[in-house]
């Protein structure tokens, strides 16, 4: 693995790369985790597994998460997300001569959407979306209804203050589930894909609450003209199986797999095995 910086404007972009990027013929695959996690949880069994099937894998952080900068820590928001990812592929287009043509975006969870809103804009060799965030205000049907009101107002209050350069945050996981992420299983699964010896910081920015309703990748998929696979969960708490499987079927060139399984099965065993054969077979009908 070779760590490299990508500059972004004030920020930094950690990213760590897995094979021999001399070799110009090699397709790479591109990845980063979901909402408030870091590469380091669990995403490098994932990379060293695509690395022995001979592909290159670059990994990176968003910013403000991990080793990446960030003017506001922890911050989850689709736009500059999304910026960061645009601006790793062209440090591989421009930098390492990699042509999109050759690169396979990688996303899970939150970032999963982010690759499916990718595709939607501009041709890639392949897509892997697990689980992925296809509808906000379908999501926002499984959020305790409880604590809704409480979740919108600390989010009122952190878009506040962010006018002056403050912050509001809510826990990304809490175990009486009033936290970002508020499914039954969050708070155990989050954290079960956090090593030992990593200091994972469990709060973001209480906007994204106001603001997840907004994102819909599932709006612009009839666009998408890559060839993409789709790992839907039926036990997911966080994203709607029905939201998925819509989504599967305005793909023009989708390949869909359901599990019965839940969303932070998809980094432990049996279920990883599956899913990376599944993703191994996908691969193997690439050109």
């Amino acid at each position: 693995m070779n760590p490299i910086t990508i500059p972004l404007k004030q920020h930094q972009i950690q990213v760590d790369l897995y094979g021999d990027f001399s070799d110009l013929s090699k397709t790479v695959l591109l990845m980063a985790h979901g909402l408030g996690g870091e590469k380091q949880c669990g995403l490098d069994e994932f990379a060293l597994f695509y690395q022995a099937l001979g592909l290159n894998v670059c990994v990176f952080d968003h910013r403000g998460f991990g080793q990446s900068t960030g003017s506001v820590k922890c911050l989850v928001d689709k736009t500059s997300q999304l910026e960061d990812w645009e601006t790793v592929i062209q440090y591989l287009n421009q930098n390492l001569k990699i042509p999109t043509s050759q690169m396979i975006l990688w996303g899970y969870s939150f970032s999963g959407g982010h690759v499916l809103t990718l595709a939607a804009q501009q041709n890639f060799k392949a897509i892997i979306s697990n689980f992925p965030h296809v509808d906000g205000l379908a999501s926002l049907t499984l959020y305790p209804k409880k604590y809704l009101l409480g979740a919108t107002l600390c989010a009122m209050q952190d878009l506040a203050l962010a006018r002056i350069g403050k912050v509001k945050t809510m826990p990304v996981v809490a175990k009486d589930r009033f936290a970002i992420l508020a499914g039954e299983d969050c708070y155990e699964g989050y954290h079960s894909i956090i090593p030992d010896d990593v200091q994972w910081d469990n709060a973001v920015p209480a906007r994204i609450v106001a603001m997840i309703g907004l994102y819909r990748p599932t709006a612009t998929a009839h666009h998408i003209q890559s060839p993409t696979f789709v790992l839907g969960a039926t036990q997911d708490s966080l994203i709607p199986i029905k939201a998925t499987r819509k989504l599967e079927k305005k793909l023009k060139y989708g390949q869909y797999l359901e599990i019965n399984c839940g969303h932070f099965d998809l980094f432990h065993h049996p279920f990883q095995d599956q899913i990376l054969q599944a993703h191994k077979a996908f691969l193997a009908t690439l050109p």
